[in-house]
């Protein structure tokens, strides 16, 4: 579930970060990632859509304070579940080490 989210996070990172390199880009319209959730847990990515958001004449619909937003929440998702992995390692780890 951990390589999921890991996987999910890095996607929309990188969605979120195209989003701001284009904030000044005529017509460009902002991206968001789809995620869904796995019946074996976890998420997955199931596709990217344009915000709907209107934008004026001649400018794009990013917003930089949603795209703040949007970025602290995905590496606060990738940093967590890193955790968990760097957690399940140590307790696997600290197993066969008893087992030595």
């Amino acid at each position: 579930m951990a390589l999921s989210a890991l996987s999910a996070s890095s996607a929309g990172l990188a969605v979120q970060a195209n989003n701001v390199a284009n904030q000044l880009s005529d017509g460009y319209k902002a991206k968001r990632v789809d995620l869904v959730a796995e019946a074996s847990g976890g998420v997955r990515v199931s596709g990217v859509s344009q915000d709907p958001t209107s934008a004026g004449p001649g400018t794009s619909n990013v917003d930089l304070t949603t795209e703040t937003v949007q970025g602290m929440s995905f590496d606060l998702m990738y940093r967590s579940n890193l955790k968990v992995l760097k957690t399940a390692d140590e307790l696997m780890q600290a197993t066969l080490d008893m087992k030595a």
